[in-house]
């Protein structure tokens, strides 16, 4: 995650506000995708003979919805990553670029 210093002087807010927000959409579909599978696990477990089968499906759908989660924080992260990776390497140009001035025989 990019340090609350660079965070001010991002040029790509609005790239870093969509990776945030994914993580945020992606924490609240794990955190819905685990309580529909508790519940399903809940009717596999006690449930009569029509509601067990119906737990199983909501067991899995909740598995399926927590592994999406982690997909979509996965997204959020590598966009907060690119944007990283941009803001370091626009500093080291800028190094660089002024020690080429500083050192001009060092070009050869």
């Amino acid at each position: 995650m990019i340090e609350k210093k660079y965070q001010d002087f991002a040029r790509f807010k609005t790239l870093l506000a969509l990776g945030k927000t994914l993580n945020t959409v992606g924490q609240i579909v794990i955190w819905v995708g685990g309580l529909i599978a508790f519940m399903g696990l809940v009717s596999c477990i006690g449930g009569d003979a029509i509601t067990k089968p119906l737990g199983f499906m909501a067991l899995a759908s909740g598995l399926l919805m927590v592994g999406l989660g982690y997909l979509i924080i996965a997204n959020g992260q590598l966009i907060e990553c690119f944007v990283s990776i941009e803001e370091n390497t626009r500093q080291t140009k800028e190094q660089l670029e002024m020690l080429k001035e500083k050192f001009p025989n060092l070009n050869s």
